[in-house]
Protein backbone atom coordinates (compact mmCIF):
# COMPACT_ATOMS: atom_id res chain seq x y z
CA UNK A 1 0.00 0.00 0.00
CA UNK A 2 3.17 2.52 1.38
CA UNK A 3 4.52 2.04 -2.31
CA UNK A 4 0.87 2.59 -4.24
CA UNK A 5 0.24 5.95 -2.54
CA UNK A 6 3.94 7.17 -3.26
CA UNK A 7 2.93 6.46 -6.95
CA UNK A 8 -0.65 8.12 -6.59
CA UNK A 9 1.33 10.79 -4.88
CA UNK A 10 3.55 11.43 -7.43
CA UNK A 11 0.47 11.75 -10.62
CA UNK A 12 -1.96 12.97 -8.35
CA UNK A 13 -0.14 15.74 -6.80
CA UNK A 14 -1.83 14.95 -3.23
CA UNK A 15 0.37 14.28 -0.78
CA UNK A 16 0.36 10.45 0.43
CA UNK A 17 -0.24 11.15 3.64
CA UNK A 18 -3.37 12.55 2.66
CA UNK A 19 -4.77 9.79 0.64
CA UNK A 20 -3.90 7.41 2.89
CA UNK A 21 -6.68 9.33 4.93
CA UNK A 22 -9.01 8.82 2.49
CA UNK A 23 -11.20 5.85 3.49
CA UNK A 24 -12.80 5.51 -0.51
CA UNK A 25 -9.22 5.71 -1.62
CA UNK A 26 -7.85 2.94 1.09
CA UNK A 27 -10.72 0.52 0.79
CA UNK A 28 -10.66 0.32 -3.24
CA UNK A 29 -6.79 0.26 -3.41
CA UNK A 30 -6.54 -2.56 -0.71
CA UNK A 31 -9.39 -4.51 -2.86
CA UNK A 32 -6.82 -3.48 -6.48
CA UNK A 33 -3.80 -4.52 -4.69
CA UNK A 34 -5.08 -7.49 -3.13
CA UNK A 35 -6.57 -8.98 -6.53
CA UNK A 36 -3.31 -10.52 -7.93
CA UNK A 37 -2.77 -12.75 -5.68
CA UNK A 38 -6.26 -14.27 -5.14
CA UNK A 39 -6.88 -18.40 -4.90
CA UNK A 40 -8.09 -20.89 -3.00
CA UNK A 41 -5.33 -23.33 -1.29
CA UNK A 42 -2.66 -24.21 -3.43
CA UNK A 43 -4.50 -23.03 -6.54
CA UNK A 44 -3.23 -19.30 -7.80
CA UNK A 45 -5.76 -17.70 -10.08
CA UNK A 46 -3.20 -15.82 -11.39
CA UNK A 47 0.07 -17.71 -11.09
CA UNK A 48 2.80 -15.79 -13.02
CA UNK A 49 4.50 -12.85 -13.00
CA UNK A 50 2.62 -11.47 -16.00
CA UNK A 51 -0.84 -12.14 -14.45
CA UNK A 52 0.19 -10.96 -11.69
CA UNK A 53 1.60 -7.53 -13.07
CA UNK A 54 -1.51 -7.28 -15.78
CA UNK A 55 -4.17 -7.71 -12.75
CA UNK A 56 -2.29 -5.19 -10.90
CA UNK A 57 -2.89 -2.26 -13.73
CA UNK A 58 -6.68 -4.05 -14.52
CA UNK A 59 -7.54 -3.78 -11.13
CA UNK A 60 -6.59 -0.44 -10.38
CA UNK A 61 -8.26 0.90 -13.33
CA UNK A 62 -11.58 -0.65 -13.02
CA UNK A 63 -11.78 0.28 -8.93
CA UNK A 64 -10.63 3.67 -9.86
CA UNK A 65 -9.42 4.47 -6.05
CA UNK A 66 -7.82 7.84 -7.04
CA UNK A 67 -9.48 11.23 -8.14
CA UNK A 68 -6.60 11.72 -10.73
CA UNK A 69 -4.28 9.45 -12.18
CA UNK A 70 -5.80 6.05 -12.00
CA UNK A 71 -4.49 5.37 -15.42
CA UNK A 72 -1.04 6.25 -14.60
CA UNK A 73 -0.62 4.97 -11.44
CA UNK A 74 -1.78 1.58 -12.78
CA UNK A 75 0.90 1.72 -15.10
CA UNK A 76 3.71 2.62 -12.72
CA UNK A 77 2.69 -0.29 -10.14
CA UNK A 78 2.65 -2.67 -13.09
CA UNK A 79 6.03 -1.80 -14.33
CA UNK A 80 7.12 -1.32 -10.71
CA UNK A 81 6.14 -4.91 -9.65
CA UNK A 82 7.66 -6.59 -13.08
CA UNK A 83 10.81 -4.54 -11.98
CA UNK A 84 11.19 -5.53 -8.59
CA UNK A 85 11.27 -8.91 -9.89
CA UNK A 86 13.88 -8.92 -11.77
CA UNK A 87 12.42 -8.47 -15.10
CA UNK A 88 11.47 -5.84 -17.52
CA UNK A 89 8.56 -4.21 -19.33
CA UNK A 90 8.94 -3.74 -22.93
CA UNK A 91 6.78 -1.38 -25.26
CA UNK A 92 5.41 -2.75 -28.16
CA UNK A 93 8.03 -1.54 -30.93
CA UNK A 94 9.79 0.41 -28.24
CA UNK A 95 6.57 2.98 -28.49
CA UNK A 96 5.34 4.37 -25.14
CA UNK A 97 2.46 5.84 -27.06
CA UNK A 98 0.58 2.27 -27.87
CA UNK A 99 1.57 1.24 -24.08
CA UNK A 100 -0.31 4.07 -23.11
CA UNK A 101 -3.13 3.49 -25.58
CA UNK A 102 -3.48 -0.14 -24.37
CA UNK A 103 -3.85 1.75 -20.72
CA UNK A 104 -6.63 3.67 -22.43
CA UNK A 105 -8.33 0.66 -23.67
CA UNK A 106 -7.87 -1.24 -20.38
CA UNK A 107 -9.61 1.95 -18.12
CA UNK A 108 -12.93 1.90 -20.53
CA UNK A 109 -12.83 -1.90 -20.71
CA UNK A 110 -12.88 -1.98 -24.56
CA UNK A 111 -10.13 -4.78 -23.80
CA UNK A 112 -10.78 -7.57 -21.58
CA UNK A 113 -8.33 -8.77 -18.57
CA UNK A 114 -7.39 -12.06 -20.46
CA UNK A 115 -6.43 -9.56 -23.76
CA UNK A 116 -4.59 -7.47 -21.53
CA UNK A 117 -2.63 -10.40 -19.38
CA UNK A 118 -1.98 -11.87 -22.81
CA UNK A 119 -0.40 -8.67 -24.35
CA UNK A 120 1.34 -7.51 -21.13
CA UNK A 121 2.92 -11.44 -21.08
CA UNK A 122 4.05 -10.96 -24.03
CA UNK A 123 6.02 -7.61 -23.58
CA UNK A 124 7.92 -8.91 -20.43
CA UNK A 125 11.56 -9.79 -20.68
CA UNK A 126 13.83 -11.53 -18.67
CA UNK A 127 17.18 -10.32 -16.85
CA UNK A 128 20.08 -10.46 -19.23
Amino acid sequence: MADFLLIAEFHTGIDARQLARMDRVVALAESALAAPFAGYRDFALYPNLADKAAIYASRICRNHPLPDGNKRTAYDVMVDFIERNGHAFEHPQGDLMATAEMIERLAAQTVSEDEFRSWVRERIRAPG
